[in-house]
């Protein structure tokens, strides 16, 4: 005879109703949300500037963020067998110019970074000293308006969009991605 014993128990607020959620992260961006120098004369060289992929200027870079944030969260919002019609997704990031140092080791640039798997990982201030690397993260939110769940929900949701963000755009999370009332 087999028994088989089926453990269903959540945590106490996982039955939570939450309207219009808002997601709280800090992550390393991917290099098409940031933006490189524009050039200032003819004889100025991109290659020496940008990382590939990267966006020319903070407007495409804001376009490129908003439409990868949406994308994976309707995707998520999909997978968890949630509606879709009327959800409104926005985002508070602000894209950054960041300039590859490319085998420079120091550069008068407001900002050089490195690209670790698609995302800008470190960065460095430009100025006379060689640069000196830390690890770069940028908080972000996401809101959703017109939809309503439990918590549980809005974690599988929260699973599926940082799976999505991060292995079809190239973000890296740093840390708990957060789920909280609007």
């Amino acid at each position: 005879m087999l028994s088989f014993h089926v453990d269903l128990s959540m945590g106490s607020d996982d039955y939570e109703w939450i309207e219009d959620p808002v997601f709280d992260m800090d992550i390393s961006p991917p290099v098409g949300w940031t933006y490189f120098p524009p050039k200032v004369r003819d004889s100025d060289n991109y290659q020496i500037w940008y990382f590939v992929g990267q966006s020319n200027d903070t407007t495409l870079a804001k376009q490129k963020a908003n439409a990868e944030i949406r994308a994976s969260m309707l995707e998520a919002l999909t997978a968890a067998n949630m509606p879709l019609y009327g959800v409104e997704v926005t985002n508070d990031f602000m894209p950054v110019q960041i300039e590859n140092p490319t085998t420079n080791l120091k550069g008068v640039g407001p900002l050089y970074g490195k690209v670790e798997a698609g995302a800008v990982a470190q960065t460095s201030p430009g100025g006379t000293a060689d640069f000196v690397f830390h690890t770069y993260t940028v908080p972000v939110k996401v809101t959703l308006r017109n939809v309503a769940n439990t918590r549980n929900r809005w974690n599988i949701v929260k699973n599926t969009f940082m799976q999505k963000l991060s292995l079809n755009f190239g973000a890296r999370f740093n840390g708990e991605v957060t789920v909280a009332k609007f």
